[in-house]
Order: structure tokens, then sequence, then C-alpha cells
């Protein structure tokens, strides 16, 4: 007998054609489901991102980006900045037509705007942006004067003493520095001669040190400073050293005129000016110079200013022969049991031992070379700060007082001359001040530059009218051009009201034929400063604040061209 296979068929087909059915169901429910398409992004529209990269509408190529975006992205990348950012560009094109560096530049015609639109909003990894610096050039009034390539310091001779943790720290910047005003900025020496002393370093980290100032074009030579001493017994052993090593320069037919104990931390932005200052003084006799840079450098002991040099000291040959018979410097010298100098461990600061030491030995006095502060200043209620629109031959714990790197700044020397470095720029038309090198600000609300009011200057006493004067010490001697009275011939001061919007500066680099770039930011968020400089902050001032916060960076580009 057969047995019927009829009733399985049926069932297979059955459950084929109830499986389609339940597959065709879920297809059309994910359909149903399925999300619409979102709209455009605006930034399909505007200068924010979009797809493919620039082209050549003609060829079809691939465009490099432009000098100005690829700036842009090399900010937003080696700073952390936002990726969306307020951005300006604008070329300046220095006129070496003025006659003197004046305290405030107003930047003519009257009518000539710093910023004539607003901030352009773009984002850096838009495939598409094509940024371009606005045109035509700005045009502004400066004086002819030296750049680093012109200056030859093979008169001079420095002394540092400082340790290798500090020397090779954030990328060795201060070797940065010191090539600034050691080199001609292009890598070769200017002529000037270095003794460095490490602390605390063994012969791999001096090789090192030694291996770094070569590459930079500094002529210097590296020796190991005692580990036992402090820093000031360094340098005042340094001043020993120093005339060791003329010796050995003078030898090689090498002449040095002029030998400076120096801070790590001091940068000499002017070095044309400071070497025609120095020419006054005959190095063929004893010479003691101080070069203070502001105010901290100064103190007031029993109403008396004084300053030991604002650890910048600088003495002529036969002086350095001198001091290196003192007994503070030389430990075998005969000492005088009547003139006794202040232990050079109880002052903690190397130019006051040393100032101690001189005063009691000798009867030099100090000759006074100062930057951004005079003695009387403070009848003025004038700031020393680096907005001032002061020439300075010196700054001073620089990255301390405020967190500024003149390596950076002062790379635009190289193209304007080193009397543009921290030149201040009024533009009248729409209330914005360049301090070049530093900062650039806006006074959306008002702003005027006034001369310092000379009523300061005066005093009643029994009915009459006196000069208010400053006590300075007795052994500090001024030349005749160095007086606060002076300045105030052409010292003018930013007076305002409301809101002070502040970009400080954050990079530059040098560009095509010279060019040199600079880019200052406006960081979001709050600033730390009141103003933009340590010295404007006053907490109890309710007339002025500082912009409110963003939520992004801002920029400001500024192209300096020949």
């Amino acid at each position: 007998m057969f047995r019927s296979i009829a009733p399985h068929g049926r069932a297979r087909t059955f459950q084929i054609l109830a499986s389609f059915l339940i597959f065709c169901i879920l297809l059309s429910t994910l359909r149903l489901y399925k999300q619409p398409t979102p709209p455009p992004s605006i930034y399909e529209y505007t200068d924010g991102k979009t797809r493919g990269a620039r082209q050549n509408e003609t060829t079809g190529t691939t465009l490099p980006p432009s000098d100005e975006t690829a700036y842009l992205r090399y900010l937003v990348r080696e700073y952390g900045l936002t990726n969306e950012v307020p951005w300006f560009a604008r070329r300046i094109q220095p006129q070496f037509d003025a006659k003197a560096r004046k305290s405030m530049t107003i930047v003519s015609p009257s009518a000539t705007k710093f910023m004539p639109h607003e901030f352009q909003r773009v984002r850096a990894d838009d495939e598409r942006l094509d940024l371009h610096a606005e045109t035509p050039s700005l045009k502004i009034s400066v004086t002819k004067s030296s750049t680093p390539d012109q200056v030859d310091a093979s008169a001079l001779l420095f002394g540092i003493s400082t340790s290798y943790d500090r020397l090779t720290y954030g990328n060795a910047s201060l070797i940065s520095d010191w090539a600034r005003w050691l080199t001609d900025g292009k890598g070769a020496s200017n002529g000037a001669s270095l003794v460095l002393t490490l602390h605390r370093a063994g012969s791999a980290e001096m090789s090192y040190v030694s291996s770094k100032l070569r590459e930079a074009g500094i002529d210097a030579v590296v020796l190991p400073a005692e580990s036992t001493q402090d820093s000031t017994a360094r340098y005042l052993d340094l001043a020993r050293l120093l005339g060791d090593r003329r010796a050995e320069l003078h030898g090689e037919g090498r002449e040095k005129k002029f030998l400076a104990l120096v801070d790590d931390d001091v940068f000499f932005p002017s070095l044309g000016q400071l070497l025609a200052r120095l020419g006054k003084y005959d190095a063929r006799k004893k010479a003691y110079v101080g070069m203070p840079s502001e105010r901290a450098d100064w103190t007031v002991e029993n109403n008396v200013t004084l300053t030991y040099g604002g650890g910048a000291v600088l003495f002529t040959p036969p002086m350095a022969d001198a001091i290196a018979q003192l007994p503070c410097v030389n430990k075998t010298a005969p000492r005088d049991s009547s003139a006794v100098a202040k232990p050079a461990e109880s002052t903690g600061q190397w130019d006051e031992a040393l100032y101690s030491c001189i005063a009691a030995h000798t009867d030099e006095k100090l000759h006074v070379l100062p930057s951004l502060y005079l003695p009387g200043d403070d009848l003025h209620s004038l700031r020393t700060g680096y907005e001032g629109g002061v020439q300075p031959l010196t700054l001073h714990h620089y990255k301390h007082r405020h967190r500024f790197e003149p390596g950076k700044a002062h790379r635009v020397t190289s193209l304007c001359g080193e009397d543009c470095f921290l030149q201040r720029f009024f533009f009248r038309a729409d209330g914005w001040v360049l301090v070049n090198g530093h900062s650039i600000s806006q006074y959306p609300d008002g702003v005027a530059v006034l001369p310092v009011a000379r009523s300061s200057l005066q005093k009643q006493d029994s009915g009459k009218i006196k000069e208010r004067k400053v006590r300075v010490g007795e052994r500090l001697v001024f030349d005749k051009g160095d007086t606060a009275e002076k300045r105030l011939d052409d010292r003018k001061v930013v007076s305002w009201a409301g809101t002070k919007r502040t970009w400080r500066l954050l990079d530059s680099r040098s560009g095509a034929d010279g060019e040199v770039w600079q880019a200052y930011i406006k960081r979001r968020g709050s600033s730390s400063l009141a103003y933009g400089d340590e010295d404007d902050w006053v907490p109890e001032d309710t007339v002025h604040t500082q912009d409110g916060p963003s939520d992004v960076d801002s920029i400001i580009v500024l192209i300096w061209e020949s």
C-alpha cells in the first residue's frame, strides 16, 4: 500500500508563503519609520563647512589654500583654538618718514580705520575656506632705525648664570629670546659674545646647551658653576670669569669694550640705541652702569629711591678689573675691617650684593640707563607696563611679570627697525590702539589720547608753589635727558571709560619677501587680567571694564610688508 503525501506538501507551501508575508510586513515597517533626510546645513550656503576642496573653475584642479588660510589652520592646531573663530587680517606697510619716535603715533589721515568692517566668522576645517587680508595695505609712519642685521655688537661681552632646567624649559625659549639680541636675526652672530655658567649640569647637558647656542648663531662659551654656590655667589664669580674671557678674546684680536652681567630673563630690544648710549663712556676709564627696566627694579629706603641695576649691570674693562680685586669677588684679596660689604648671602639679589660691595670699597657711582620707569613717574600716576609707549633699552622678568614673549614680539624689528618695537599707533576714526608686538585694543565706548597733566608736578608750601621732587640715591647718576619732566614733553596717556577689548600677541613668523606675520588673540572665556596688562589693573576701579566672556577665540592677523 502506498501512503499519500499531498497533505505534507500543502503544509510546506503554506510555511513558505507565510515567511514571505512576514518579511514583507517587516520591510514595510522599517520604511515607514525611517527618518527623513535632514535639511541642508547653513554651512552649505555660507563660509562654513562645505563639500570638496577649493578648485580652479577653469581647469578643475585643486588649489592650495591661501597663506592666510594656512596660517589660521596652523594657529588653531598649534595653540588649541576653537575651530570656529571670528577672524580679521590686514597688511601694514611702514613708511620711514617720521622724524622722531612718539609716545603715541596718530595714524593719518584721521579718517583711516583700523577695522573697516566687522570680524569674519569662519571655520578652520572648511575645505573651501579662502581667506585674504584686507586691502589696500595700511601705511603707517615710523622712524628709520637699525634692524638686527645692521647692529655691530662686537664691543659687548655678556655673562649669564642659569640652570639646565631653566634653559631647556619651553622648547629652550630662553635661547630663542637671547638669539634676538645676540645674533643678526638670521642665524649668525652680531659680534657680541657670551659666557654662560650652568648650575648643576653634567658634561652631557653642557655639550647639549653648547650645540643649541651654536645652532642659534650665538657666540658663547659654556662653563660649569660650582654646585654649592647660590645665585648671588655664582654671579659674583662670573664677574671674575668675564675678565678672564675678555683677556682670551683680546689675545685673539677681538676687543671687548663693555662687560655685562645680566639675569637670564633680561632682554635687549634696542641694542643699536644701547650702543649709542654707551658711546659716551670712555672704555679706557672706569664706568659702572645699571639698566633697570621698570618700577619693580627700583626700591625705596628711608624715602630715597634706589636701584641696583635691575638685573642688568655693565662695566668697562678697567672697572671689571677693579671689581675682580674686591673681597666680595676675590676671596684671596685683603679685607678692610672698616669697610665690610653686606654679605652676599643676606641680600638674595646679586646686583644688590655687587652694589653694596662696590659702595663699601670704592667711590664709584652707578650710572643709570632707565627704560620704562623713571623716578618721578609716580608723581604723575604713570604706569610702567608695556602699553605705555616708551621705547625700552631692557626688559626684565618679562614672562613672570607680564606673560610676555619678547622673542616673538621682537621679530617685527627685522622689517621696521628697533624703534617700532612696542610703538603705539592710534586709529582715531574707530578707536583702536596697536602696541606693536604686544596688544591690540578696541574702545567701543570712546577713547581719547591726552598729554600728561603737569599740575601734579606742583605742591603748595607756605602759600608758595614748588616743584615736587623725588629723592634718589646719592650714588646714582642720570643723563640730563633721563628725567620724568623731560619725558613729559611727549608722554601721552589713553583716556577711556566703559569697555576695553584686548587682543594679546600669540604668534609671529617670517614670511616670503621678508614679511612678518603677527597673530593677536582674544581668548574665549573671561580674561584673567582687567585691561590687558598687569599694571593697568586697579581693584577698586568701577569706570573701566574688560569685554565680557565669549565662547570662541577671536584672531587679528597683521602682515607687515616692506
